[in-house]
């Protein structure tokens, strides 16, 4: 791990700061050894642009909230570099300056971005506040009872507490994000902040009042947005104990299995060129599920056209994919054939950049798999189709499927981080669509736990889940594969995945998988019988 510079600034002109980012930026992209930087600010009044948005300050003199700020006709004008379009910066907003190096944080900046929003949901959180984030817009949002003044009749409405627009200079970040305290509110309404109307803008204190919750003091938000950082991008911060959060507890040792039972399924594996997501995804469970001849395999190549935040499954760009492998699905079924399966789940990788997502494909190996290995059970675990009906009918149109899985992975609020392209409900349609095609097939999803989630939103993704019958449930401890990929928020305890396996059953699921090394494949046989297949009939997962 590598520690996080902090320069907590007291309030100052927009330009200091300024002149300070383009220094720590210019000997960032010098020497990358030297650590990342957070700058936390305050600015006297200066509005600010991203790139081409001058025509904005003539718009705003001549508003007629200009006559209800004196100050209007003085305050700075400042054109930058960053994203996005026109802010106010004043005493009371705390701005924050992460001067990152990408290369080390994924090099995506769109997975950045949803890192500090994620960051400043954690630290809003810490004083009561539920804050969440919202397709498509970038940013972070509340969301306040409709008896504000000016919500008319509406139930609840969405206003705006932190905005964010970044700028690269060869993978090293600047500007950055401003979280609303107790500022005055009044300066936005004479500009579209980011595209948003005024009105659309809150403050901790003005949100507080809706909400009855106090607001807290800057030194404090400073603090919970400090730590909130080290949590998030995985710094040590030489004031709380983040630190710990790296090490893994006492239940999380994994047991290596026999090397020869290994090599066997690897000696299979391998002869047929097939892919093993137990390697790709560096899964936990690799020794023990190789031990008893039992694998996950990919098909449709090792290249994924999703950028997820969790996954080390390597990126796939027009440039570097292949056709498909047209006897794939033959060598899926002849190594199901070789090692005596009783059972057979089939994944892949995303590949978005086929007319069908890659669902003949699937249909096929299940089809070779029938032909050749019959009486086999089947298992699926499907990418979401870009929520296409028509493809999932094409994937279960031999009838031969026993099990649909599609992993939703996490709670809606994270997707925009944890999961960049895609959309919770579009995952929610392809659980719901198994039952309306073919009511006989056991729907299956996973949850990774560890990301920043509460338990209140584990129990609402139950809920939902539930209301479009979804069966199957497996829920297992999120591991960061590589430096690249989404830092650890918590490790739960046995006791906490037994909790929620107990509230999963509650629910009406049929089988509940529940523990630190469960990934969704886990005990996968259990999931077709109400009676599990005898321990000595082995498994694979392809």
């Amino acid at each position: 791990m590598t520690s996080l510079l902090v320069l907590d600034r007291s309030l100052e002109d927009y330009n200091s700061s300024l002149a300070l980012q383009d220094y720590l930026v210019r000997e960032r992209v010098k020497d990358r050894s030297l650590p990342d930087a957070l700058v936390l600010v305050e600015h006297s009044e200066v509005y600010t642009m991203g790139r081409s948005s001058a025509s904005l300050r003539n718009e705003a003199l001549a508003s007629p909230l200009a006559a209800e700020l004196p100050l209007l006709p003085y305050i700075s004008w400042v054109e930058t570099n960053r994203g996005g379009q026109v802010t106010f910066h004043g005493p009371g907003q705390l701005v924050g300056y992460p001067v990152f190096d990408l290369e080390r944080h994924g090099k995506d900046v769109h997975v950045f971005l949803r890192g500090i929003e994620q960051a400043i949901v954690v630290a809003l959180g810490k004083f009561g506040f539920y804050a969440t984030t919202r397709d498509g817009l970038t940013g972070v949002w509340l969301q306040l009872p409709s008896n504000s003044e000016v919500d008319g009749e509406q139930p609840v409405v969405w206003r705006k507490i932190a905005s964010i627009g970044i700028g690269l200079k060869k993978w090293v970040s600047y500007h950055g994000f401003s979280i609303n305290v107790d500022n005055d509110l009044r300066y936005f309404k004479a500009v579209s902040p980011c595209g948003m109307e005024g009105e659309l803008v809150t403050s901790l204190k003005e949100a507080g009042e809706f909400l009855e919750i106090p607001c807290p003091q800057m030194t404090e938000v400073k603090k919970a947005v400090r730590e909130a950082f080290c949590q998030t991008f995985g710094f040590i911060s030489g004031e709380d104990t983040t630190a710990s959060i790296r090490r893994r507890p006492s239940w999380l040792k994994v047991r290596p299995g026999q090397q020869l039972d290994i090599n066997k399924t690897g000696d299979v594996v391998r002869s047929n060129g097939l892919v093993t997501v137990c390697e790709e995804a560096k899964c936990p469970n690799i020794g023990e599920c190789w031990a008893h001849s039992t694998a996950t395999f990919m098909i449709m190549g090792e290249l994924c056209t999703r950028r997820c935040g969790f996954c080390s499954v390597q990126d796939g760009y027009l440039a570097n994919l292949v056709q498909l492998d047209q006897f794939e699905p033959f060598r899926v079924a002849r190594a199901a054939a070789e090692l005596s399966l009783k059972h057979v789940v089939i994944t892949s990788v995303n590949r978005d950049d086929l007319p069908d997502m890659g669902a003949g494909h699937f249909d096929q190996t299940v089809r070779a798999l029938a032909r050749q290995v019959p009486g086999i059970k089947i298992e699926l675990l499907i990418p979401d189709l870009q929520g296409r009906k028509e493809l999932l009918q094409t994937i279960l149109s031999s009838d031969r499927v026993n099990v649909l899985s599609h992993n939703v992975e996490t709670v809606p609020r994270l997707y925009g981080r944890v999961r960049p392209g895609a959309r919770f409900v579009r995952s929610l349609d392809v659980l719901k669509w198994v039952k309306e095609l073919k009511s006989n097939v056991r729907s299956k999803t996973g949850l990774m736990v560890g990301l920043g989630e509460t338990f209140d939103d584990l129990l609402s993704v139950m809920d939902t889940l539930r209301e479009v019958d979804c069966d199957v449930l497996t829920i297992g401890q999120y591991l960061q594969p590589t430096a690249k990929q989404l830092p650890i928020v918590k490790y739960y305890t046995p006791e906490e995945f037994a909790y929620l396996r107990d509230e999963g059953l509650k629910r009406g699921f049929r089988h509940v998988e529940s523990s630190p090394f469960v990934r969704s494949s886990y005990h996968a046989w259990k999931h077709v019988e109400d009676d599990p297949v005898p321990r000595h009939e082995r498994l694979a997962i392809i």
